[in-house]
Protein backbone atom coordinates (compact mmCIF):
# COMPACT_ATOMS: atom_id res chain seq x y z
CA UNK A 1 0.00 0.00 0.00
CA UNK A 2 2.85 2.38 0.85
CA UNK A 3 4.51 1.71 -2.50
CA UNK A 4 1.25 2.41 -4.35
CA UNK A 5 0.87 5.71 -2.51
CA UNK A 6 4.43 6.66 -3.45
CA UNK A 7 3.63 5.81 -7.07
CA UNK A 8 0.58 8.04 -6.88
CA UNK A 9 2.71 10.87 -5.46
CA UNK A 10 5.14 10.52 -8.36
CA UNK A 11 2.28 10.93 -10.85
CA UNK A 12 0.96 14.17 -9.32
CA UNK A 13 3.00 16.48 -11.63
CA UNK A 14 1.76 14.54 -14.66
CA UNK A 15 -1.82 14.72 -13.38
CA UNK A 16 -1.52 18.49 -12.91
CA UNK A 17 -0.18 19.08 -16.42
CA UNK A 18 -2.75 16.76 -18.03
CA UNK A 19 -5.64 18.27 -16.05
CA UNK A 20 -4.76 21.81 -17.20
CA UNK A 21 -4.47 20.69 -20.81
CA UNK A 22 -7.76 18.79 -20.56
CA UNK A 23 -9.50 21.82 -19.06
CA UNK A 24 -8.50 23.82 -22.11
CA UNK A 25 -9.72 21.14 -24.53
CA UNK A 26 -13.02 20.93 -22.64
CA UNK A 27 -13.66 24.68 -22.73
CA UNK A 28 -13.22 24.94 -26.49
CA UNK A 29 -15.23 21.81 -27.19
CA UNK A 30 -18.17 22.77 -24.97
CA UNK A 31 -18.44 26.35 -26.27
CA UNK A 32 -17.43 25.98 -29.92
CA UNK A 33 -18.17 22.31 -30.51
CA UNK A 34 -14.66 21.87 -31.90
CA UNK A 35 -11.91 19.58 -30.67
CA UNK A 36 -8.89 21.89 -30.86
CA UNK A 37 -6.09 19.59 -31.99
CA UNK A 38 -3.77 22.60 -32.29
CA UNK A 39 -3.90 23.39 -28.59
CA UNK A 40 -0.74 21.43 -27.82
CA UNK A 41 1.43 23.11 -30.44
CA UNK A 42 0.16 26.62 -29.63
CA UNK A 43 0.92 25.98 -25.95
CA UNK A 44 4.40 24.80 -26.97
CA UNK A 45 4.97 28.22 -28.52
CA UNK A 46 4.25 29.77 -25.12
CA UNK A 47 6.78 27.44 -23.50
CA UNK A 48 9.39 28.35 -26.12
CA UNK A 49 8.78 32.05 -25.52
CA UNK A 50 9.26 31.58 -21.78
CA UNK A 51 12.43 29.53 -22.30
CA UNK A 52 13.81 32.02 -24.84
CA UNK A 53 13.21 34.95 -22.51
CA UNK A 54 14.96 33.12 -19.68
CA UNK A 55 17.89 31.67 -21.66
CA UNK A 56 18.62 34.36 -24.22
CA UNK A 57 17.23 37.56 -22.71
CA UNK A 58 17.94 36.90 -19.04
CA UNK A 59 14.40 37.40 -17.74
CA UNK A 60 13.28 35.99 -14.43
CA UNK A 61 11.59 32.59 -15.12
CA UNK A 62 8.40 33.75 -13.36
CA UNK A 63 8.11 36.79 -15.63
CA UNK A 64 9.05 34.70 -18.66
CA UNK A 65 6.34 32.17 -17.80
CA UNK A 66 3.69 34.86 -17.44
CA UNK A 67 4.73 36.32 -20.80
CA UNK A 68 4.40 32.92 -22.48
CA UNK A 69 0.95 32.40 -20.99
CA UNK A 70 -0.15 35.90 -21.98
CA UNK A 71 1.01 35.39 -25.56
CA UNK A 72 -0.96 32.14 -25.83
CA UNK A 73 -4.03 33.83 -24.35
CA UNK A 74 -3.95 36.36 -27.19
CA UNK A 75 -3.06 33.73 -29.78
CA UNK A 76 -5.94 31.45 -28.79
CA UNK A 77 -8.48 34.26 -28.96
CA UNK A 78 -7.10 35.44 -32.30
CA UNK A 79 -7.26 31.95 -33.84
CA UNK A 80 -10.96 31.67 -33.04
CA UNK A 81 -11.92 35.28 -33.80
CA UNK A 82 -10.10 35.60 -37.13
CA UNK A 83 -10.17 32.02 -38.43
CA UNK A 84 -12.40 29.41 -36.78
CA UNK A 85 -15.50 31.49 -36.03
CA UNK A 86 -15.56 32.98 -39.54
CA UNK A 87 -15.86 29.58 -41.22
CA UNK A 88 -19.36 28.87 -42.48
CA UNK A 89 -18.82 25.12 -42.87
CA UNK A 90 -19.44 22.46 -40.22
CA UNK A 91 -17.40 21.25 -37.24
CA UNK A 92 -15.35 18.78 -39.30
CA UNK A 93 -13.95 21.59 -41.44
CA UNK A 94 -13.05 23.53 -38.30
CA UNK A 95 -11.26 20.50 -36.91
CA UNK A 96 -9.27 20.29 -40.15
CA UNK A 97 -8.29 23.93 -39.66
CA UNK A 98 -6.83 23.09 -36.24
CA UNK A 99 -4.91 20.20 -37.81
CA UNK A 100 -3.61 22.58 -40.48
CA UNK A 101 -2.48 24.96 -37.74
CA UNK A 102 -0.40 22.14 -36.25
CA UNK A 103 1.57 21.85 -39.48
CA UNK A 104 1.99 25.61 -39.89
CA UNK A 105 3.08 26.33 -36.31
CA UNK A 106 5.32 23.25 -36.22
CA UNK A 107 7.14 24.61 -39.27
CA UNK A 108 7.45 28.11 -37.80
CA UNK A 109 8.83 27.12 -34.37
CA UNK A 110 12.28 26.03 -35.69
CA UNK A 111 12.43 29.16 -37.86
CA UNK A 112 12.05 31.44 -34.84
CA UNK A 113 13.65 29.42 -32.04
CA UNK A 114 16.04 27.03 -33.80
CA UNK A 115 16.30 23.24 -33.63
CA UNK A 116 18.19 22.86 -30.34
CA UNK A 117 15.94 22.11 -27.32
CA UNK A 118 15.87 24.86 -24.72
CA UNK A 119 16.54 24.39 -21.03
CA UNK A 120 14.20 25.77 -18.39
CA UNK A 121 14.72 25.96 -14.62
CA UNK A 122 12.66 24.30 -11.95
CA UNK A 123 10.72 26.89 -10.01
CA UNK A 124 11.29 24.97 -6.78
CA UNK A 125 14.30 22.63 -6.83
CA UNK A 126 14.77 19.94 -4.23
CA UNK A 127 12.70 17.18 -2.65
CA UNK A 128 9.80 17.47 -0.23
CA UNK A 129 9.88 14.66 2.35
CA UNK A 130 7.25 13.70 4.89
CA UNK A 131 6.33 10.76 7.09
CA UNK A 132 2.87 9.21 7.15
CA UNK A 133 1.93 6.25 9.36
CA UNK A 134 5.60 5.57 10.02
CA UNK A 135 6.58 5.48 6.33
CA UNK A 136 8.72 8.07 4.57
CA UNK A 137 7.45 9.53 1.29
CA UNK A 138 9.05 11.94 -1.16
CA UNK A 139 7.80 14.35 -3.79
CA UNK A 140 9.81 16.87 -5.83
CA UNK A 141 9.07 20.39 -4.61
CA UNK A 142 8.48 21.48 -8.19
CA UNK A 143 6.03 18.59 -8.62
CA UNK A 144 4.15 19.75 -5.54
CA UNK A 145 4.08 23.27 -6.99
CA UNK A 146 2.67 21.92 -10.27
CA UNK A 147 -0.21 20.01 -8.72
CA UNK A 148 -1.10 22.86 -6.35
CA UNK A 149 -0.99 25.39 -9.20
CA UNK A 150 -3.13 23.16 -11.42
CA UNK A 151 -5.64 22.60 -8.63
CA UNK A 152 -5.80 26.33 -7.91
CA UNK A 153 -6.30 27.34 -11.56
CA UNK A 154 -8.90 24.64 -12.17
CA UNK A 155 -10.70 25.64 -8.97
CA UNK A 156 -10.78 29.30 -10.05
CA UNK A 157 -12.12 28.40 -13.51
CA UNK A 158 -14.86 26.19 -12.08
CA UNK A 159 -15.76 28.82 -9.51
CA UNK A 160 -16.11 31.30 -12.37
CA UNK A 161 -18.15 28.80 -14.37
CA UNK A 162 -20.77 28.42 -11.66
CA UNK A 163 -20.63 31.74 -9.80
CA UNK A 164 -20.20 34.45 -12.46
CA UNK A 165 -22.15 35.87 -15.38
CA UNK A 166 -19.38 34.68 -17.71
CA UNK A 167 -19.80 31.14 -16.42
CA UNK A 168 -23.56 31.29 -16.88
CA UNK A 169 -23.03 32.41 -20.48
CA UNK A 170 -20.52 29.61 -21.07
CA UNK A 171 -22.88 26.97 -19.71
CA UNK A 172 -25.78 28.39 -21.71
CA UNK A 173 -23.70 28.34 -24.89
CA UNK A 174 -22.52 24.81 -24.14
CA UNK A 175 -26.13 23.71 -23.70
CA UNK A 176 -27.48 25.38 -26.85
CA UNK A 177 -25.59 28.15 -28.62
CA UNK A 178 -28.59 29.16 -30.75
CA UNK A 179 -30.87 29.66 -27.75
CA UNK A 180 -28.07 31.41 -25.83
CA UNK A 181 -27.64 33.83 -28.73
CA UNK A 182 -31.38 34.50 -28.79
CA UNK A 183 -31.24 35.27 -25.06
CA UNK A 184 -28.64 38.00 -25.64
CA UNK A 185 -25.37 36.12 -25.16
CA UNK A 186 -22.63 37.32 -27.50
CA UNK A 187 -21.62 33.79 -28.43
CA UNK A 188 -18.89 34.88 -30.86
CA UNK A 189 -17.06 36.95 -28.24
CA UNK A 190 -17.66 34.29 -25.60
CA UNK A 191 -16.22 31.57 -27.79
CA UNK A 192 -13.14 33.67 -28.56
CA UNK A 193 -12.62 34.25 -24.84
CA UNK A 194 -13.00 30.53 -24.16
CA UNK A 195 -10.35 29.78 -26.77
CA UNK A 196 -8.10 32.38 -25.15
CA UNK A 197 -8.55 30.89 -21.67
CA UNK A 198 -8.11 27.41 -23.11
CA UNK A 199 -4.84 28.36 -24.78
CA UNK A 200 -3.58 30.06 -21.62
CA UNK A 201 -4.33 26.94 -19.53
CA UNK A 202 -2.48 24.77 -22.03
CA UNK A 203 0.47 27.19 -22.07
CA UNK A 204 0.63 27.02 -18.27
CA UNK A 205 0.66 23.23 -18.56
CA UNK A 206 3.51 23.36 -21.09
CA UNK A 207 5.59 25.75 -18.99
CA UNK A 208 5.06 23.69 -15.85
CA UNK A 209 6.03 20.54 -17.76
CA UNK A 210 9.12 22.32 -19.08
CA UNK A 211 10.08 23.34 -15.56
CA UNK A 212 9.65 19.77 -14.32
CA UNK A 213 11.68 18.24 -17.17
CA UNK A 214 14.07 21.27 -17.22
CA UNK A 215 13.74 21.35 -21.02
CA UNK A 216 11.46 22.62 -23.76
CA UNK A 217 11.18 20.94 -27.17
CA UNK A 218 8.73 20.88 -30.03
CA UNK A 219 7.21 17.49 -29.15
CA UNK A 220 6.86 18.07 -25.42
CA UNK A 221 3.03 18.05 -25.43
CA UNK A 222 2.46 15.31 -28.01
CA UNK A 223 1.49 12.64 -25.47
CA UNK A 224 -0.25 15.17 -23.22
CA UNK A 225 -2.45 16.34 -26.09
CA UNK A 226 -3.43 12.78 -27.01
CA UNK A 227 -4.27 11.91 -23.41
CA UNK A 228 -6.27 15.13 -23.05
CA UNK A 229 -8.55 14.01 -25.87
CA UNK A 230 -8.78 10.60 -24.24
CA UNK A 231 -9.67 12.18 -20.89
CA UNK A 232 -12.46 14.06 -22.64
CA UNK A 233 -13.84 10.76 -23.94
CA UNK A 234 -13.54 9.07 -20.53
CA UNK A 235 -15.17 11.91 -18.61
CA UNK A 236 -17.91 12.65 -21.11
CA UNK A 237 -18.28 15.20 -23.90
CA UNK A 238 -21.18 17.03 -22.24
CA UNK A 239 -19.53 17.50 -18.85
CA UNK A 240 -17.09 20.11 -17.56
CA UNK A 241 -15.85 18.19 -14.52
CA UNK A 242 -15.85 14.70 -16.06
CA UNK A 243 -12.81 15.19 -18.31
CA UNK A 244 -10.79 16.48 -15.33
CA UNK A 245 -11.58 13.21 -13.53
CA UNK A 246 -10.45 11.41 -16.68
CA UNK A 247 -7.19 13.37 -16.55
CA UNK A 248 -6.61 12.01 -13.04
CA UNK A 249 -7.49 8.44 -14.02
CA UNK A 250 -5.15 8.12 -17.01
CA UNK A 251 -1.76 8.82 -15.33
CA UNK A 252 -2.82 6.94 -12.19
CA UNK A 253 -3.81 3.80 -14.10
CA UNK A 254 -0.68 4.06 -16.25
CA UNK A 255 1.55 4.26 -13.18
CA UNK A 256 -0.17 1.28 -11.56
CA UNK A 257 0.09 -0.75 -14.76
CA UNK A 258 3.80 0.09 -14.96
CA UNK A 259 4.32 -1.72 -11.65
CA UNK A 260 3.10 -4.92 -13.28
CA UNK A 261 4.86 -4.51 -16.61
CA UNK A 262 6.82 -1.46 -17.69
CA UNK A 263 6.94 -2.73 -21.27
CA UNK A 264 3.18 -3.27 -21.54
CA UNK A 265 2.05 -0.38 -19.34
CA UNK A 266 0.59 1.68 -22.19
CA UNK A 267 -1.14 -1.34 -23.72
CA UNK A 268 -2.69 -2.29 -20.38
CA UNK A 269 -3.76 1.28 -19.71
CA UNK A 270 -5.42 1.76 -23.10
CA UNK A 271 -7.08 -1.66 -22.77
CA UNK A 272 -8.52 -0.53 -19.44
CA UNK A 273 -9.78 2.69 -21.05
CA UNK A 274 -11.30 0.76 -23.96
CA UNK A 275 -13.20 -1.50 -21.57
CA UNK A 276 -14.34 1.54 -19.61
CA UNK A 277 -15.68 3.18 -22.77
CA UNK A 278 -17.46 -0.02 -23.79
CA UNK A 279 -19.23 -0.08 -20.41
CA UNK A 280 -19.86 3.70 -20.34
CA UNK A 281 -19.99 4.80 -24.02
CA UNK A 282 -20.98 8.36 -23.09
CA UNK A 283 -18.22 8.69 -20.51
CA UNK A 284 -18.27 8.44 -16.75
CA UNK A 285 -20.24 11.67 -16.37
CA UNK A 286 -21.71 11.97 -19.84
CA UNK A 287 -25.39 11.73 -20.64
CA UNK A 288 -27.15 10.48 -23.72
CA UNK A 289 -28.63 13.41 -25.59
CA UNK A 290 -31.76 13.24 -27.69
CA UNK A 291 -32.78 15.75 -30.32
CA UNK A 292 -36.39 16.85 -30.09
CA UNK A 293 -38.35 17.08 -33.31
Amino acid sequence: MASLFQIFLSTLPTIGVLALSTLGITLTFRTAGVANFAQGITATVGAFIAAYMWMRLGFNPWIAGIAGIGFCFLLGGAVDFFIVSRMKSGPMARIMVTIGLIMIITAFIPMFFGMIPYTYPRYFPGIFQFTLFGTDFTLPRNGLFIILTAAGVIGIVFLALYKTKWGLSVRATASNSVVASMMGVNTKALTALSWAVSSACAALAAILLGSQNTSVDINMLAVVGTNSMLALVIGGFNSFAGPIVGAVIIPTVLAVMATFSGLWANVLMYTFVLLLILVKPHGLFGKKTMDKI
